[in-house]
C-alpha cells in the first residue's frame, strides 16, 4: 500500500487515534465496496453502503461508538435527519454530526407513500455514512482530491 502524508500521525498535532486505528482508517477503500449511483446532473456519484461503514466503525472502535438521530422531518418528497456519531477513546468522547436524507417511495398504484420508516432508515444510513466520512472513513471515495493533498507542516 503506497503511504501518503495522511497514513501516518503528522507531528506536533493532536491525536486520539492510535497509529493501528489511524492507518486502518486511511486505507484505501477496497474496490469491491464502492458503489456507483446516478446523481443530480447526471453524474455518477460514488458511494459506500451502510454495512461497510459499521463494519470499519467496529474494527476501528470496537463496541465504543454510538449513533442517533437528533431530529427527523418528513416532507412532501424526502425525509431528512440529523445525526450525531460519537465515538469514545481514551476517556473522552468525539461526536460528528450531519444531515442525511432521502426520497420518499411513492406507491404507482395509489400514489401514497410505501414506507416512510424505510425512507427514514435510509436518510438515517445516509448520515452515519456522512459522520463517519469526517472520522476519515471512505474518505478517498467521498474526496477525491484526498490522494493528491499533502499535509504541510
Amino acid at each position: 500500500m503506497a503511504e501518503n502524508s495522511l497514513s501516518r500521525s503528522p507531528p506536533n498535532l493532536p491525536q486520539s487515534l492510535n497509529d493501528a486505528q489511524l492507518a486502518f482508517i486511511n486505507q484505501k477503500t477496497p474496490t469491491q465496496f464502492i458503489k456507483q449511483r446516478p446523481g443530480p446532473g447526471g453524474v455518477q456519484l460514488s458511494y459506500v453502503e451502510v454495512g461497510y461503514v459499521i463494519n470499519i466503525l467496529n474494527q476501528v472502535f470496537g463496541w465504543n461508538w454510538d449513533f442517533r438521530i437528533d431530529d427527523q422531518q418528513v416532507g412532501k418528497r424526502q425525509v431528512w435527519v440529523r445525526g450525531e456519531l460519537a465515538v469514545r477513546l481514551k476517556g473522552q468522547t468525539i461526536v460528528k454530526a450531519q444531515y442525511g436524507g432521502a426520497d420518499i417511495k411513492m406507491s404507482r398504484s395509489n400514489g401514497e407513500a410505501v414506507s416512510v420508516a424505510d425512507d427514514l432508515k435510509a436518510a438515517a444510513s445516509d448520515s452515519l455514512k456522512k459522520c463517519a466520512s469526517m472520522f476519515g472513513i471512505a474518505g478517498d471515495v467521498y474526496w477525491k482530491d484526498l490522494d493528491n493533498w499533502e499535509l504541510s507542516v
